[in-house]
């Protein structure tokens, strides 16, 4: 029975991110004991007869962290420091892996270090986002955000092996000097079962959906611009917004809001997980993903979005090519939110919101349990 040690030194009362619960779920079913690593405690993992939404109310004690960018990442660095102290205690428990959730250097800090003391400690890592230099927002932010990401792939390469989700990914690593024979292509999924059993409701049946972070990368703005243009033909639509960002962000988009006169026509959700999360996005007409960071993995919210049968309007990634082959989605060009715009005024035009091409990719992307397994024979051969 293989230990692993998940490591998690920031975890917080919002408690673990669902799509790791579900891996997690499925390499305890398989044998694997688990155990994570909250910066000041290590809580053993019991998963296989939990409902995973609930169990992280178990977290609901802990700190909330920051929603200031500066503020949180200080709060990162202090949680690392304060980890520094449990080393010892881990090295000694004999955990077989150590696994880090995902790249960001908060989450892989404490397993180099561990690899450097311990030789014999196996180190496993999820690489799922690259962050670039010259994206949208505060320019101090970025910055320092691209450094530690720098930091990080240095810190990196002392992993024995690396998932990716996404061949992209694998060519980034491999221009970085990363061996090949480490990286391993996991691939990406969404929450299947959800989507299945997801009902339609006339109280969330808002006429356009935006799932995701509260950020410039985001394409945040051009959704106004789409909205004012829209607005025009429809003076009643109503977006909404189902997420959250850090504070300085999010009140600069509302003052814009405000700004723009579009009170009226958005609703704030907040963050919303669970089954409750797709009976909004199945009740939608249509949903916008106009990000235009460099650093999109393969848009998650799309493709739940897209798998729920709902028509989809997207900026043009490169990484789309590759998932949406059939028209399951509108793409245009980076920027154009005046054929967004024109694209969502023709659908409403015709009362069809339907996506039944879009609706056929949940059987190709709907179980994350087949990500679990790839990475599971790779944990049972270390």
């Amino acid at each position: 029975m293989k230990k692993i040690l998940i490591n998690l030194p920031i975890l917080g009362p919002a408690g673990i991110n669902l799509v790791w619960l579900f891996k997690f779920k499925k390499f305890q079913s398989l044998g694997c004991q688990l155990f994570v690593f909250g910066g000041s405690f290590i809580y053993s993992l019991n998963l296989e007869n939990e409902n995973l939404y609930f169990f992280n109310q178990r977290f609901t004690h802990l700190k909330a962290s920051p929603t200031n960018k500066i503020k949180f990442i200080l709060y990162s660095l202090v949680k690392n420091f304060w980890a520094l102290f449990f080393i010892k205690k881990i090295i000694k428990n004999n955990y077989d892996i150590v696994y880090s959730p995902a790249a960001s250097l908060d989450l892989i800090l404490l397993p180099f270090i561990i690899k450097k003391l311990n030789k014999q400690s196996k180190w496993l890592a999820i690489f799922d986002n690259i962050v670039p230099l010259k994206d949208p927002g505060n320019k101090i932010i970025r910055i320092l955000a691209w450094l530690f990401f720098q930091i990080s792939l240095i810190f990196l390469k002392k992993a024995d092996k690396i998932f990716v989700t996404t061949p992209e990914s694998i060519q980034y690593l491999s221009k970085k000097t990363f061996g090949r024979d480490k990286i391993i292509l996991a691939g990406y999924a969404v929450e299947g079962q959800l989507i299945k059993t997801a009902k339609a409701n006339s109280v969330h049946a808002f006429d356009a959906l935006f799932v995701g972070r509260i950020n410039e990368t985001k394409g945040i703005y051009d959704m106004l611009k789409v909205l004012t243009l829209v607005k025009q033909k429809y003076p009643n639509f109503r977006l909404a917004i189902m997420g959250q960002g850090d504070e300085t962000t999010e009140e600069q988009f509302k003052n814009k809001i405000k700004e723009m006169g579009l009170e009226n026509n958005i609703q704030f959700l907040g963050y919303i997980t669970g089954q409750k999360k797709f009976n909004i996005i199945k009740s939608a007409k249509v949903f916008w993903f106009l990000s235009v960071s460099q650093s999109e993995s393969f848009g998650v919210a799309l493709l739940e979005a897209v798998c729920s049968g709902r028509l989809a309007i997207a900026y043009d990634l490169e990484q789309f090519k590759r998932i949406y082959q059939n028209d399951e989605v509108f793409i245009f060009p980076k920027g154009d939110y005046q054929s967004v715009a024109k694209k969502t005024i023709e659908i409403f035009d015709q009362q069809k919101f339907g996506n039944e091409r879009g609706q056929l990719l949940l059987e190709k992307y709907g179980n994350w349990d087949k990500i679990a397994e790839i990475e599971y024979n790779t944990i049972i051969k270390m």
